[in-house]
């Protein structure tokens, strides 16, 4: 873990409160989906339970860990707009990994094969990364800059 040294606190913006509610709902209604296939197919749907659940945590991690940035691996005489960037991809990241969860979760309890809903997060996120990497770089050839 990289302890920055900037003096960075991450304040609660109608943004963020969308993402972590919406981000919520959809792991909400995705476990309850699970619970309900796990009640009429026990052995099938354990799969599904352990995929919400894992899926989750990992959201619920990523959402906690944003009102840390001293989490984050970014270099020390970064400026603020760089954490304020890499937790705005956090939180977009979060409600995608939701969607993805709860498509995944809706597919297997319809009865169709869940590939085209993990392909379709990876169209989505594959843009939501280089939005972010432009972001970083611009902001890292604003610092270059201002040092010359």
């Amino acid at each position: 873990m990289n302890k920055n040294n900037i003096n960075f606190q991450v304040h609660r913006t109608k943004e963020g409160t969308i993402c972590e509610i919406v981000s919520g709902l959809l792991v909400l209604i995705s476990l309850i989906i699970s619970l309900v296939m796990l009640a009429e197919n026990p052995e099938g749907a354990a799969a599904m339970l352990i995929q919400t659940v894992s899926i989750g945590f990992a959201i619920a991690l990523i959402l906690i860990l944003v009102y840390h940035p001293t989490s984050f691996n970014i270099p020390d005489d970064s400026p603020a707009e760089l954490f304020v960037t890499t937790i705005r991809f956090c939180r977009y990241v979060s409600v995608l990994m939701a969607l993805m969860s709860l498509g995944i979760t809706l597919s297997e309890f319809i009865g169709f094969n869940p590939t085209p809903v993990m392909a379709g997060f990876g169209i989505l996120f594959a843009p939501l990364l280089c939005w972010y990497f432009h972001l970083y770089i611009k902001v890292k050839l604003s610092l270059v800059s201002t040092k010359n």
